[in-house]
């Protein structure tokens, strides 16, 4: 069973009835405390490692359960009909303002990532104009769009996340990308994307049983290590490395990722997936 988030103030209560003044309360802020960003920024900011198994109960309990909630009549999940509770989880209202993309990757959840910015992207999404809104009420009615920058930000923000992004000061590279985006002679390419450490280019073509790339990385600010996620068609794995030549054997098979040398030379990179 889900639960129905409590409703505050005096249609439930007498609360606010102690107070002189004719005024009912935002309920709006009830769903705002506990469903938009109540949990999730315990996980965001940090308080909660996203690895840690709070963490998970609180994200699996957002997904899963409060987000398919329609408190206060905000209706914060659109009209969710029971039978379709477990196809429309895992979103707010405010799917540009608030959601677990970065909660997923920190966690190394890709597919949970991918998944998230597939249903905002559907959801948000204003091709006419080609503008992203920052929520919507309902599946098929989406409210905007607004032209708002914080709004085109998220998105974009987020999709940055998944091709390059840093976390405990690692810098991960391609941690969540699409598996077709490595198709036989697709390529991933990103050209002195900003972050923290400085200014980073990368290049991965998909090949038949091998992924080829070539990597800048940055030379600004000390990272502890840099991490390259090899996503590969039909979930392959890495089989042998080899980088600028020479066989490399730091990787981390459990997360089918590679330690990159800490290099101020480009590195030239070939994966065999099996």
């Amino acid at each position: 069973m889900h639960q129905r988030i409590r409703l505050f103030g005096p249609l439930r209560v007498g609360y606010y009835s102690r107070y002189p003044e004719k005024a009912l309360p935002t309920y709006r802020l009830s769903a705002t405390r506990e469903l938009l960003y109540g949990p999730l920024i315990l996980v965001d900011t940090g308080i909660y490692d996203a690895r840690e198994r709070l963490a998970r109960w609180v994200i699996d309990d957002w997904e899963d359960n409060t987000t398919m909630s329609e408190p206060l009549g905000l209706h914060v999940h659109g009209w969710v009909d029971e039978d379709l509770w477990f196809s429309r989880g895992g979103m707010v209202f405010q799917a540009n303002l608030q959601n677990p993309i970065r909660a997923y990757l920190r966690r190394g959840e890709a597919r949970a990532a991918i998944r998230n910015l597939y249903n905002n992207f559907v959801s948000c999404y204003y091709p006419a104009v080609n503008v992203f809104t920052e929520e919507y009420r309902q599946w098929r009615s989406p409210s905007g769009p607004f032209y708002k920058v914080p709004d085109e930000a998220k998105f974009v923000h987020r999709l940055r996340d998944m091709v390059l992004t840093e976390y405990n000061g690692d810098l991960l590279l391609a941690p969540a990308t699409p598996e077709r985006w490595l198709a036989a002679d697709r390529e991933i390419q990103a050209n002195n994307a900003p972050t923290h450490y400085g200014p980073v280019t990368f290049t991965l073509r998909g090949g038949n049983g091998e992924v080829r790339g070539r990597i800048e990385l940055p030379q600004r600010n000390p990272y502890r290590n840099a991490w390259l996620s090899v996503r590969a068609p039909e979930g392959r794995k890495i089989g042998s490395v080899t980088i600028n030549g020479k066989p490399w054997t730091d990787v981390d098979a459990a997360q089918n990722r590679i330690r990159l040398p800490k290099m101020k030379d480009p590195i030239e990179i070939v994966v065999k997936v099996r």
